[in-house]
Order: C-alpha cells, then sequence, then structure tokens
C-alpha cells in the first residue's frame, strides 16, 4: 500500500492515464501516426472521387455478378482506395464502384 491506497489500484489508474495521454496526443484517430487515410488532409482531398451515375451500386466484389451492398448518388463523393480491378475502384470504407461512373475530386492525390 502507498498512502493508504493498494498497488493494484495505482498501477490500473496509471495504466488508464497512459492510454488517455496516449488518445490525446493522437486526437482520437488511430491512423495519426503519420499514414494518410481517404479523407481530406493539409495537403489535398486525398482519394476521393465524385458520383457521375444517378445512382451507382456499391459491390461486394470488383464484378457486376456481385452482390450489391450499398448505393451512392449523383454528386455524391465518396473515400477510395487507389486499388482497381476490372474496371472496378475499391471504397476506403468497403466495397467496390464501377470506375466509369466516377470523377477524381481536383487534386485528388489518388487517379
Amino acid at each position: 500500500m502507498i498512502l493508504g491506497i493498494p498497488k493494484r489500484a495505482l498501477t490500473i489508474a496509471a495504466v488508464l492515464v497512459g492510454v488517455a495521454v496516449i488518445y490525446i496526443m493522437g486526437n482520437g484517430d488511430p491512423q495519426a501516426g503519420g499514414q494518410s487515410g481517404g479523407s481530406a488532409n493539409a495537403t489535398g482531398p486525398g482519394c476521393q472521387f465524385t458520383v457521375s451515375a444517378d445512382v451507382l451500386n456499391v459491390r461486394a466484389a470488383p464484378s457486376t455478378n456481385s452482390q450489391v451492398i450499398d448505393r451512392v448518388t449523383q454528386d455524391e463523393t465518396v473515400d477510395a482506395e487507389p486499388t482497381v480491378r476490372n474496371g472496378f475502384r475499391k471504397l476506403a470504407d468497403k466495397g467496390w464502384v464501377a470506375e466509369e461512373f466516377i470523377t477524381p475530386v481536383e487534386d485528388a492525390s489518388c487517379r
């Protein structure tokens, strides 16, 4: 015991304080360690596209035969990855969209 507080309680408190400091220093962003995701940053919008189709199917795999798991609408901005397969671009959060129906956002880092 230290100051009437069990060592186990002090250890747990110290660990929680350490986690809180790490969280605050990283702004709560798990990718804050210098990695850039698909979202906007100080140098540009990252890998983003605008939907040009009225309604665009988001598919589970890069194929027109794949299951539709979501839909995005015209003029919607989507975060994507540099990965293109069979004419489909991988979205950052989930699924694939036909690349012919999306247009890169101005100054996007992924084309």
